[in-house]
């Protein structure tokens, strides 16, 4: 009997509902008797929140149903569950607080919520163990702030909202802790939340003592998912079976024209046009997250402190490396403690070692002082570029010098770049392409350094290489554009120039023709 009420109570919301949403003042009385039915479910429910009320859930889907059509009678209505949510949140039964949570995202897509309130109160939802719950309420923030944000920044909203979810990335619970750095990844990535407050919010995580959460935000900044989102687009549009424009044209010649294929290929057309214009619109300056850090040298210093004490799994300690090492050369800075510690893991039997030499690499710039970046390059050079090694370990020595003395020329000595350069007759030729690219580096920037039967002939780009730009800290500051000196003052004299090798070519031209034989 119990399963007939209710199979019967469920048709008749529907059915009233429907007919609400059709004319609203004719069912007046009807809606008042539903809502007084919920208010006297509403008690029973409270003194009983742990199991599933199935009638007093489809009172709650009806009415948020037609809370835009009774606006006035139902202002109290989301108050109502947003407080049962609060008290009950963690007691609750999962599929009565899924009800209930859908029921305040329906209202607030009709409008009825504003948007401040319902996020906060979803926010501290994030805290109960209900991984479905987690996900829905992820992806309604997301689509939420995007509506928001759709015509122009909304910064009253955003201003409230990210103060809110700034906060959350300190909480005790660690799983509201992750989901708030992910949806914060995910607006950035979307364009939604894209400034430097987010940024530098989102750095505040790598201090965080949860070690899934400092991963998550420094593979934010190296954008290492990003990549892997990138990837995997274009393998689903290479699997995608859609034909393309051409084929369509293609195949709208050769194949009998019909109605059919006249609408597939004005689509075509239509989609193209689309893809067209949302490449114009796309931003054509886009800084990665890490150029909008306010205080980078205090977050590389900060890290590397945690880096020397921390008892992390190695991939963790790869991964902060690498965080630190482009910290420090796309913002040029100085953390002279870093070289040192990663000269401890330059040896050829180190796991991942070639990661660790790209951090060398990227660690370097001009404004290092020479002698901690040589001493780096001494322990490649002892442990990597050695007889008693392979081919293949002397290869990955000479580049990683290579790749160093690209960002620091001084980083090398006289000696120690002869006896590199003696390796472009090596056995194996990988290892000779290595030392050749090394010495046509040198030649470039400072021909000087290499033997004299290692230099080539002197060009007018080697005669204007600055001496004094090679020295530590120096910086030649040149008073005219490089190139124009071959340019003439008189722009009419070019031009005058020009149109005498026309005529010239007219003539040369016209006499081959008059010289040339006529066939007969």
């Amino acid at each position: 009997m119990k399963e007939r009420t209710s199979v019967k109570l469920t048709f008749s919301l529907l059915q009233l509902q429907n007919l609400i949403k059709r004319d609203p003042p004719s069912y007046h009385e009807e809606f008042q008797q539903q809502y007084e039915h919920f208010k006297a479910q509403l008690k029973l429910f409270k003194f009983d929140p742990q199991e599933f009320h199935e009638n007093f859930a489809d009172l709650v889907n009806f009415l948020a149903q037609v809370s835009s059509c009774y606006k006035e009678d139902l202002k109290d209505f989301h108050v109502e569950l947003m407080n049962i949510l609060r008290e009950y949140a963690t007691v609750l039964q999962p599929n009565m607080r899924h009800c209930f949570v859908k029921a305040l995202i329906l209202m607030r897509n009709r409008g009825v919520l504003s948007p401040t309130d319902l996020t906060t109160l979803f926010f501290e939802l994030l805290r109960c163990q209900d991984k479905l719950l987690r996900d829905i309420v992820q992806v309604h923030i997301v689509s939420d702030l995007k509506k928001i944000n759709a015509v122009h920044k909304n910064q009253k909203v955003n201003t409230v909202l990210q103060n809110f979810m700034f906060k959350m990335l300190a909480d005790e619970n660690k799983t509201a802790a992750r989901v708030s750095l992910d949806i914060m990844i995910d607006l950035y990535r979307r364009n939604i939340w894209r400034d430097e407050k987010t940024v530098n919010a989102i750095s505040t995580a790598c201090f965080s003592k949860d070690t899934k959460l400092l991963v998550k935000a420094i593979h934010f900044f190296l954008n290492i998912d990003e990549k892997d989102e990138e990837d995997d687009e274009k393998k689903s549009d290479s699997e995608d079976d859609t034909p393309t424009l051409r084929e369509v044209v293609q195949s709208h010649k050769v194949n009998k024209k019909t109605r059919k294929r006249k609408k597939i290929l004005e689509k075509a057309k239509q989609l193209l046009k689309k893809s067209k214009k949302r490449k114009k619109n796309q931003e054509t300056v886009n800084f990665a997250a890490i150029h909008l850090l306010h205080d980078p040298l205090g977050l590389a210093e900060k890290l590397f402190g945690r880096l020397q004490k921390t008892n992390e799994g190695f991939n963790v300690k790869l991964l902060i490396m690498n965080f630190i090492s482009r910290l420090i050369g796309i913002h040029q800075l100085l953390v002279l403690n870093f070289y040192p510690f990663l000269r401890r893991f330059i040896k050829p039997r180190q796991t991942d070692v070639t990661k660790i030499l790209m951090c060398a690499a990227q660690a370097v710039h001009e404004y290092v002082p020479p002698d901690s970046v040589e001493e780096v390059v001494k322990e490649i050079l002892y442990n990597f570029v050695t007889e008693r090694n392979s081919s293949e370990v002397i290869t990955v020595g000479i580049n990683s010098i290579r790749e160093i003395c690209a960002r620091c020329p001084l980083a090398i000595d006289q000696d120690l770049l002869h006896d590199l350069a003696q390796y472009e007759k090596y056995k194996d030729k990988n290892v000779q392409m290595a030392a050749k690219s090394l010495i046509r580096l040198f030649r470039e920037i400072n021909p000087k350094m290499l033997h004299r039967r290692f230099r080539s002939r002197p060009t007018e780009a080697t005669k204007q290489i600055d001496t004094k730009k090679l020295e530590y800290g120096a910086s030649s500051a040149k008073s005219y554009i490089p190139g124009t000196e071959a340019l003439s003052l008189d722009p009419s004299a070019e031009i005058n120039d020009v149109k005498a090798g026309r005529t010239r070519k007219q003539g040369k031209v016209w006499k081959e023709k008059r010289e040339k034989p006529s066939c007969k």
